[in-house]
């Protein structure tokens, strides 16, 4: 009998492990679980940064939101338009217009050179890397080219149009291309901007903005100060007549009230004689 109890105690407590040890297997696979999530969750944005830096057509979109960003924080809202028609003989959108408070308009496309960045970044020796640049060199030549092609239109945009780069990296890449912002300037009209030059060549077109309203609200200003020296200058005419006049009246009350004062003395007089007449009679 005490043999067969100590066999249950035994397959209880062989149980009873067997249970803890499944649900501490449990656990450890939700943690697992829990981990795979979480570096899912860390792998996808680099996914999705490697897909935008190796050059893929999204990366396009990533330069127009950032050049989009920019120029909403700085321009006021009715100077610009994303995605503008600006020739409508021709079907092609300039990523942004703005005008300028002229009325000009001046195109901004968007340009993500971040295959040419990563090829430069993975040189290893400087002929790699001066071969990447002439390859960069040649896509911004073409770009500059088709920029100025399309959205350039005499008497409705300025004489050059913006060529930007949403990378202070990218710049820095240009700017080691010997001569190539002044070819692109002298002979496409192209200006290549990135994210600081931009925004304080935003910020020169928003003061105009600025001057302009303040113009044209001195503008009116001026306009009521002028009707109102006009009515004060006619007022104070008509305030001259209406004194030269009573002036005029009171005048003639005088010549008047020294007429009435002469007979009225000539009537004193007559009125004396005829007294002294009846005295006599």
């Amino acid at each position: 009998m005490f043999l067969l109890f100590s066999l249950k105690n035994k397959n209880a407590d062989e149980k009873g492990g067997n249970e803890n040890l499944e649900n501490k297997l449990n656990e450890v696979s939700k943690d697992i679980n829990e981990i795979e999530i979480a570096l899912a969750s860390v792998t996808t944005p680099i996914n999705e940064l490697n897909r935008f830096l190796g050059g893929n057509v999204t990366t396009g979109r990533l330069g127009e939101w950032n050049l989009e960003s920019i120029v909403q924080d700085i321009m006021p809202d009715s100077s610009y338009n994303f995605q503008d028609l600006i020739n409508p003989e021709s079907a092609d959108r300039v990523d942004c217009a703005i005008t300028t408070a002229e009325g000009f308009i001046v195109p901004i496309d968007s340009k993500f050179y971040a295959g040419q960045y990563q090829n430069y970044q993975s040189a290893g020796n400087d002929s790699d890397r001066k071969k990447v640049l002439r390859e960069l060199r040649t896509a911004i030549l073409r770009d500059a080219e088709d920029i100025s092609g399309k959205y350039i239109l005499q008497n409705k945009t300025t004489n050059y149009a913006i060529l930007y780069i949403a990378s202070e990296k990218l710049i820095d890449l240009v700017d080691k291309i010997s001569d190539l912002r002044q070819e692109c300037l002298t002979e496409k009209k192209i200006l290549i901007q990135g994210p600081n030059t931009l925004a304080a060549f935003l910020d020169t077109i928003r003061v105009g903005h600025h001057y302009l309203r303040l113009n044209e609200t001195a503008e009116r200003v001026a306009k009521v100060v002028r009707g109102i020296h006009k009515e004060f200058t006619s007022f104070d005419s008509s305030t001259d007549n209406v004194v030269k006049r009573l002036d005029s009246a009171l005048k003639d009350v005088q010549k008047l009230q020294t007429r009435v004062n002469v007979l009225g003395r000539k009537l004193e007089k007559g009125a004396e004689t005829l007294e002294e007449v009846e005295e006599e009679n």
